[in-house]
């Protein structure tokens, strides 16, 4: 009785939500040229690899979406035991990844005193774990994005980063209420976050960033953990502006982790109800690179599946990633973990190297493989009326980075002063 009603209400969210596949930039509609056009998108005439000096410090970061450590099948509720079998698997794989321990983990769908779990934080439990296994010692930094107080189903759940270096400044916020804790200190009301309507207000679930800056090696670095909306796709994308736009500062050492639940563009065209996601376009188009189109682009290699994370067991969908500033430079990059969540983790060892030659081979691969991904965009998903053209131009304005790097024709179409083609 108790699944039928879980079913029936699961149906009357599909029915009562707008359709998954809407997007803010990108078009359902997509001919076949525009999809073997994505498929090179970050295989060009890039420049060669990068040489780091031999000294550059390593700094080695992971991601782990918990799933309320309820395993990787679907569950209502587990056992304490069941749950601890599983965060220990899961710190076990994260202190396995690398050589020396781990720098910062961001955790994702972290209980952190819920009923349905065994009632205990998750984040210090996997914390203490890995100072078990390696001896290293880590500040749990929460990022808190639901709470439920029903008696029998009490629930805190959401993000947490945890960090084995000084931190000097934290904070979290959710998305709805951004303008509050922005980290360059600019608000804009653009773009909308949420996108409203009966279901969509009962299956919402509260998105967050937790923001914090370490001393690493004697350098400030930023650090953002983060876990974007999984069926709303315009908000996901909304959501990607505004960490873009209001959560990094271009001069500054840089990390981000989380569950984006997005792919990249080449990708995207092979998921029926996402095929006009933009999320990842996004989310690349200003100062940070995905360690993992950087590694792929040094490689001349469009093949990701070694760095698949969900569904754990099979995994198909890169949807766990890395995001880093120039002054990063991934020199290893993998998928960790097996069944002790629905997503594995993911790992990405960086060497840190701000001499001039790094940043400017760093920043020629990073932005040829911009200019590729905004001309995609440009000549593929400008479809619909004349308002609707306009209105995607805006929105590629003002919520991404690519302004920076358009052409004079370009930077015409994205400032709106005529139509688009």
């Amino acid at each position: 009785m108790q699944l039928l009603a879980v079913v029936l209400f699961a149906l009357l969210l599909v029915a009562c939500s707008p359709p998954v596949e809407e997007s803010a930039l990108g078009s359902r509609l997509v001919s076949a040229p525009c999809v073997a056009g994505a498929a090179a998108w970050m295989i060009g005439d890039d420049p060669a690899q990068v040489d780091v000096p031999p000294d550059a410090p390593a700094l080695r970061v992971a991601t782990y979406n918990l799933h309320s450590g309820l395993g990787y099948q679907r569950a209502l509720r587990r056992s304490r035991g069941e749950v601890e079998r599983n965060l220990r698997g899961i710190a076990a794989a994260i202190a396995r990844a690398g050589a020396e321990p781990v720098d910062v983990v961001g955790l994702n769908e972290v209980d952190f005193d819920s009923r349905r779990s065994g009632g205990f934080d998750q984040a210090a439990f996997i914390a203490d774990e890995l100072e078990r296994l390696t001896g290293a010692r880590y500040r749990v930094v929460y990022g808190e994005t639901r709470r439920r107080r029903v008696p029998g189903f009490e629930l805190r759940f959401g993000n947490a980063a945890l960090v084995r270096h000084p931190v000097l400044h934290d904070n979290a916020c959710l998305y709805d209420s951004a303008s509050n804790c922005t980290v360059t200190g600019k608000t804009a009301s653009f773009p909308v976050l949420h996108a409203g309507g009966f279901g969509h207000e009962l299956a919402h679930e509260g998105r967050g960033v937790i923001t914090l800056t370490i001393e690493f090696h004697g350098r400030l670095l930023d650090v953002l953990v983060t876990h974007l909306e999984a069926f709303a796709l315009a908000d996901r994308e909304a959501q990607a502006a505004h960490l873009v736009r209001h959560f990094i500062q271009p001069d500054r050492t840089t990390v981000l982790l989380g569950d984006i639940n997005a792919v990249p563009t080449a990708l995207t065209y092979g998921r029926a109800f996402f095929a006009a996601d933009r999320t990842h376009d996004i989310l690349t188009s200003g100062p940070l690179a995905d360690a993992r189109v950087l590694r792929a682009s040094m490689a001349r290699e469009a093949d990701w599946t070694a760095w698949a994370t969900y569904p754990a067991r099979r995994p198909v969908w890169p949807l766990d990633a890395v995001l880093g500033s120039l002054d990063l430079v991934p020199n290893e990059v993998q998928a960790i973990g097996e069944g002790e969540s629905d997503h594995r983790g993911f790992y990405v060892e960086y060497r840190v190297a701000d001499a001039a030659p790094v940043l400017e081979a760093q920043r020629a691969r990073h932005d040829a493989i911009r200019r590729r991904q905004l001309a995609q965009i440009l000549r593929c998903d400008l479809a619909g009326e004349e308002g609707e053209r306009r209105g995607k131009l805006r929105w590629l304005a003002e919520g991404t980075g690519f302004l920076d790097i358009a052409t004079a024709v370009e930077r015409e179409l994205l400032s709106a002063k005529r139509g688009a083609p």
